[in-house]
Parts: structure tokens; sequence; C-alpha cells
């Protein structure tokens, strides 16, 4: 079996969306996600670490933010973006930022394919 066999792997144009928010907006940019076709989405913790330090009552403080990856076709991509910088902008309480990269190959996207019915049979 080829690594890359199309049974297991999707070549189609897929892009990954990257979203960083401040830790607690993150449903903000998944449901704009949603609007405009996302399925899902994946949400990672993580602390920022910047030129600019942050002080409260004398303590540095380093800013928590959720990274939000949505995969999808690159047909849904540009309103998907669009609507969570409308969202969740740098200008907003949400800080954030949006970005979008190239992906090759996708396994496990089961939700992006059509599934064929459990009557057919392959020959």
């Amino acid at each position: 079996m080829d690594i890359f066999d199309k049974e297991i792997f999707d070549d189609e144009n897929y892009k990954l969306i990257v979203a960083i928010v401040q830790r607690g907006y993150s449903d903000e940019a998944i449901n704009a996600a949603r609007s405009k076709g996302a399925k899902g989405a994946v949400i990672l913790n993580g602390k920022g670490q910047g030129e600019s330090k942050r002080k409260f009552f004398g303590f540095e403080v380093n800013p928590e933010n959720e990274t939000v990856l949505i995969l999808v076709k690159e047909e849904l991509c540009l309103p998907i973006v669009k609507a969570i910088y409308a969202a969740v902008d740098y200008r907003s309480a949400a800080r954030g930022m949006v970005f979008v990269l190239p992906v090759s190959y996708v396994s496990g996207m089961t939700h992006g394919r059509e599934i064929e019915d459990e009557g057919t049979e392959n020959e």
C-alpha cells in the first residue's frame, strides 16, 4: 500500500486557519467560523511572550491565550477568516490575530468527505 493512498490521505486544497486570542475568547472565534461553514476546531492553551512587559502590583504578568486551529477546504477559508477577524480582531477585548497556512495532505477528515452508502459494495 502506498503511504499516500487516496483512501487514507486527501490531497484536495485545505488551509489551516490559526486564530490566537486572549484566554476566554476562543468560543467567539469558533462561533464566527461555524457561521461560515467550519465544522470544528481545536483549542490550544498557551502563554504569550512579547517585547512589552505588563506588571500588576509590581509582578510581571504573562498574558494567557488560546490558539484556535481550524482545518477547512480552500473555498471556505476567506469567508471564515473574515468572520473571525470581525469577531475577535486586535482592537477588541479578545486582542486576536488570525492567519492561514497551506496544508499538503490530510488524514482523518471524515466529516469533509462524502461517505458511501452502507449498502453499496465495492467490487
